[in-house]
This record gives structure tokens, C-alpha cells and sequence, in this order.
């Protein structure tokens, strides 16, 4: 069984750019990781997962020696990138160099892809509420301005699936950090976060056009036979993967 893997419109007209994201479906792993679980640190077998993986990257045409890999840790950093490899301790790629596909792996948390066509540069950013709150999406278009020439009016942004407001309950700490346009009240100390539209927020204030922002608003917890989700599912919870680079 193939992958189901989406990729998004935005990017759609730009023959030598690769971007998709992994759903759940077409993979190896037995429940409740069932199937494409692309997770190696997620408690499913590891040789099973690696067999997931070898299975996505060639149903996709990536050469696995040319992958890198983020080591995810809810942070704010960003690595301008040269070769493969995994990168210690950050959430966000960028790169000019072509055959390079950066990725990350998400559960709940935003996958966000950017794209300079003019500059020939790419971005790829895991935000989740703490990356969110630390401006990363921010951040990584100001290192792509800075290293790679890329100008905002110039970019495209595309936001994958992620845990939706309606089904986000967040305490008061955590809700503190955010601009209360983006919550709902939710029972005492408790609120509805809304970390998708801050997002869309950071990138218009970044500079990127609206009609170049596509938004994918499923929700991971909601659409169980699509998506994993730690918060529905906890430490049995798979994990999907975004890639983007420039063949």
C-alpha cells in the first residue's frame, strides 16, 4: 500500500520544488501506531519505523543520504544549512542548496513550509505552542532575509495540520503568553488556544501577502484515521513528517 502523502496548492506551479507532508495511512506499524509512523523516538519498533521511513522517502523520490533532520526540542532556534544530517537541538531549517530536503516530525504541533521562488531558498519550521510563543516562524523568515537574500513579498507560506482551537485547552500560564484575540475562555484557569492563527498573525506581520498563505485547518485530534496526536493519543501517538527541498 502507498503513502497518502498531501502537498499544497501554493507550491503547486513550481516543478523543481518537493513538498509533502505524511498522513498516517500506508505504512508498516501494527495499533496503535497503525500504519505510516515515521517516528523514531515514539516507543513503536524501530526497525518497523525505519521500514515506514524507507518506504515514504522512496514513494516520494528523496534519496535518504540527502535527508536532514531537526532534533526537535520545542525551541526557537534555526539552522542555516549546508549538508545532511541531524541538527542538534532546533525546530526550524533553512537552505539554498538544491537536492538538500529538510524535514520535521509533528503530532499536534504546526508544520510550516516557506519558499522563496526568486531567491531559490526554502524553510521549514515545527511550531508548536512554545515555538509559537518564541516568535520561530518569525525568526526563521528574518534568518532567511538576512542569509539568503529572500524578501518577503517574494515568499510563500503554507501551514500544515496541527491541533485546532476547539480542541486545545491550555492553563493560564501557557495562555498568558498569547494575545487574548487567539482565546477562549474555557472554565476557570483554562483556555481555547488558537496557535494556527497566530501563526498566520507572525507571517503577515513578517511581511508575507495574505494570498500567499495557504492553511490547512484539520484538526489532528479530530481526524483519528488521518493524523496522529500526542494530546488524543499520548505517548502511543505516531508522528507524520513534512519535507520540503529543491531538486
Amino acid at each position: 500500500m502507498e503513502p497518502f502523502i498531501q502537498s499544497y496548492s501554493l507550491f503547486s506551479k513550481y516543478q523543481t520544488l518537493l513538498q509533502v507532508f505524511s498522513t498516517r495511512s500506508g505504512g508498516f506499524s501494527k495499533a496503535p501506531y497503525n500504519s505510516l509512523n515515521l517516528g523514531m523516538h515514539s516507543g513503536d519498533d524501530k526497525k518497523t519505523v525505519t521500514q515506514n521511513r524507507d518506504h515514504f522517502f522512496k514513494s516520494v523520490n528523496i534519496p535518504k543520504e540527502r535527508l536532514v533532520f531537526p532534533e526537535q526540542v520545542h525551541s526557537a532556534n534555526v539552522h542555516l544549512v549546508s549538508k545532511p544530517g541531524v541538527i542538534a537541538k532546533c525546530d526550524a531549517l533553512i537552505t539554498s542548496e538544491r537536492n538538500l530536503f529538510l524535514t520535521i516530525q509533528t503530532a499536534d504541533c504546526f508544520p510550516v513550509f516557506l519558499f522563496d521562488p526568486r531567491a531559490g531558498a526554502i524553510g521549514i519550521v515545527h511550531s508548536g505552542w512554545r515555538g509559537t510563543a518564541a516568535h520561530i516562524v518569525p525568526k526563521t523568515i528574518s534568518l532567511m532575509e538576512n542569509k539568503l537574500n529572500c524578501r518577503t513579498g517574494n515568499m510563500l507560506a503554507a501551514i500544515g495540520p496541527g491541533v485546532q482551537q476547539s480542541c486545545y485547552q491550555v492553563d493560564t500560564e501557557t495562555a498568558s503568553r498569547f494575545d487574548a484575540k487567539f482565546l477562549l475562555a474555557d472554565g476557570p484557569g483554562h483556555f481555547k488556544l488558537d496557535v494556527q492563527g497566530t501563526i498566520v498573525e507572525q507571517l503577515l506581520a513578517s511581511g508575507i501577502e495574505r494570498e500567499n498563505i495557504e492553511v490547512d485547518k484539520t484538526c489532528t485530534h479530530c481526524a483519528t484515521d488521518r493524523y496522529y496526536s500526542y494530546r488524543r493519543d499520548g505517548k502511543q501517538s505516531g508522528r507524520m513528517m513534512g519535507v520540503i527541498g529543491m531538486r
